[in-house]
């Protein structure tokens, strides 16, 4: 399936194919635990790890119109609202590149330490 993966670490926004199911977010995300904050109006899907304010990170993500980062990695998903399954992502990366703001790893650790 295709996904999106926004990597703080690197600043990298990128298509990548995963399997379907939890454990292929788990891997591609580096997480054990997600959450999804933000459905966009095309049923695509922000996948955050819910444990990301639990542990040191590399960095973070802020786009338009956001009030607190996201740390760690995020996967944008595509879902089927009728089924209420996964499916390819339609969003393109350049809908996430131009609204970026990579936050560095000082000032994760500064968001992490306020709620810490």
């Amino acid at each position: 399936m295709k996904v999106i993966l926004i990597d703080p670490e690197n600043q990298t926004v990128t298509v990548i194919n995963i399997e379907k199911g939890n454990e292929a977010i788990y891997k591609a995300m580096d997480c054990t635990t997600f959450c999804c904050p933000i459905e966009y109006d095309n049923n695509d899907t922000l996948f955050a790890d819910d444990e990301g304010l639990f542990k040191a990170q590399k960095g973070g993500v802020l786009m338009d119109n956001w009030e607190y980062p996201i740390l760690g990695k995020i996967l944008i998903i595509g879902c089927n609202p009728e089924i209420g399954s996964s499916i390819g992502v339609k969003s393109k990366v350049k809908f996430f590149t131009d609204q970026i703001r990579w936050v560095n790893e000082k000032e994760a650790e500064a968001y992490r330490a306020r709620y810490n």
